[in-house]
């Protein structure tokens, strides 16, 4: 009696097999693949891109800052050099008062003696010219008498008990001062106005 033959075993491939012997499953898969590795490419150049961006603005702003700055200094430095020019001659302006005050005293002494018309007349225009080229540099005299006192501008020397005026007001004047520009150049001397003393109450 002749053996049966034995049935052969079928096996079914699986899905993943039969896509992977497939030529068009490996067509999906190296698709697949691709579009994986062109959406990571596309992540990383737009974090790259902004980056950039970042790096960019930063740059900017500093320039901006940088240019600002630059622009302050110069300011800066002009306004100090018109003001080094503008009171470059303070020294000499001072010592030139001397002079002023010297001719001032000539003026007073000869107007209250017996002098003669002409010499003074000629102090006199002396002293006009002297004034004028002082007030072409903006050295002009500090008004000090009838005007409260300013400690900016005044030096009290004495105290005026005596005098009608409001208290804090400058009486009298010892030696002039003078302003350049904005800026005191030697301040006025002067006397101010002082509440009067309480008389003592009589005795019994």
């Amino acid at each position: 009696m002749l053996k049966a033959e034995e049935k052969k075993k079928i096996v079914m491939p699986t899905d993943d097999e039969m896509m992977r012997d497939s030529p068009y499953g490996a067509e999906s898969s190296s698709e697949a693949g691709s579009g994986a590795s062109a959406a990571r490419m596309s992540t990383e150049a737009g974090e790259t891109e902004a980056s950039l961006r970042a790096q960019r603005d930063e740059l900017q702003d500093k320039l901006l800052r940088a240019q600002a700055e630059c622009a302050n200094i110069s300011k800066r430095m002009h306004q100090q050099n018109v003001e080094a020019v503008k009171y470059a001659g303070m020294s000499l302006a001072r010592e030139v008062l001397h002079v002023v005050d010297s001719l001032d005293r000539s003026l007073a002494g000869f107007q209250s003696g017996a002098a003669d018309g002409s010499v003074l007349d000629g102090i006199r225009l002396i002293a006009d010219q002297l004034a004028k080229v002082l007030s072409d540099h903006g050295i002009k005299p500090i008004e000090s008498v009838g005007h409260p006192f300013d400690p900016m501008r005044h030096e009290a020397m004495m105290s005026d008990y005596e005098s009608d005026m409001p208290v804090g007001t400058v009486t009298a004047e010892y030696q002039r001062g003078y302003m350049m520009h904005d800026r005191v150049l030697r301040p006025a001397k002067v006397v101010v106005a002082t509440k009067k003393a309480d008389e003592e109450p009589d005795s019994a």
